[in-house]
């Protein structure tokens, strides 16, 4: 199922979440998760990692020095790793954002994003990539897309260009997404994509479960892990699809926002203070 099409200027995106609460969120192994996926990539593309930072925080020069400042940090909130990313587009980031807060609501995420220049692998080899850390890291919910080069990987839009800089702009879709993504535990999903990876909880309604086995093709992944691959055409068959809309939290006009589950989500991932 060729729905990508070849293109030098674009860029894979994987992206996987896993719901925490505090206790789960302490107990993520996140140096494993982020020395795991430098393996994964390195193996898959022959890139080095270049550049690293822990914390917000730039971090050793080498892949030996980051590996030690690992091992040293107490609490890993947050970590970016780069392959030459000003020239090769390929990078991730790893997320737990709860460690990072002295209050902490109900529950939170932790998200990985990787960026992974289109040249540079086929579908089949993401697909690798994505069903490793799903298998060793238990993620439950997550998607592949391919973006132009010149989209954010993070908010999936076009990067806004000025005459001497480049910007990313957070809007009501960010925060949608960030504040009820715990309804992935729950049947709903962030939206539809090509490739997208869906957990039990999305088989449990049966118009959903008729849809997911009526459309595209879906393979298990592992125990509570399926991936439903779609076309472009199924994709546009599906986005009006009052069952898809009911159940994605994005849409073009937010209505996931004004109904009652969506107030129990944020209730739940709602910051009650955040500190760093």
């Amino acid at each position: 199922m060729n729905f990508f099409g070849k293109n030098r200027a674009e860029n894979w995106i994987i992206k996987l979440f896993k719901i925490t609460n505090i206790k789960t969120a302490e107990q993520f192994d996140m140096e494993s998760c982020v020395l795991s996926t430098i393996d994964l990539i390195s193996q898959k593309t022959e890139l080095k990692a270049t550049h690293f930072d822990i914390n917000y925080k730039n971090s050793r020069k080498t892949l030996n020095g980051f590996k030690k400042a690992l091992k040293k940090q107490k609490d890993i909130v947050y970590s970016f790793v780069g392959f030459n990313s000003n020239k090769t587009n390929t990078y991730f980031t790893v997320d737990n954002p709860m460690l990072n807060w002295t209050e902490q609501p109900e529950n939170s995420s932790i998200d990985i994003s990787i960026q992974i220049a289109s040249d540079l692998a086929e579908l089949n080899t993401i697909e690798l990539i994505t069903k490793n850390l799903i298998g060793s890291f238990d993620f439950e919910y997550g998607y592949i897309t391919k973006l132009p080069s010149n989209y954010d990987s993070g908010t999936e839009r076009k990067i806004k260009k000025g005459l001497f800089s480049t910007s990313v702009e957070f809007n009501e879709i960010d925060h949608a997404w960030t504040f009820h993504s715990v309804g992935i535990l729950d049947g709903f999903i962030k939206r539809l994509y090509h490739v997208n990876y869906l957990n039990k909880s999305h088989f449990s309604d049966l118009i959903t479960k008729e849809l997911i086995l009526e459309y595209g093709i879906t393979e298990n992944i592992s125990d509570s892990i399926s991936k439903w691959t779609l076309s472009t055409d199924e994709i546009e068959s599906l986005k009006n699809n009052e069952q898809i809309r009911k159940i994605s939290i994005l849409t073009d006009d937010l209505g996931f926002l004004k109904t009652e589950k969506a107030k129990i989500f944020k209730g739940k991932m709602e910051l009650k203070k955040a500190s760093c």
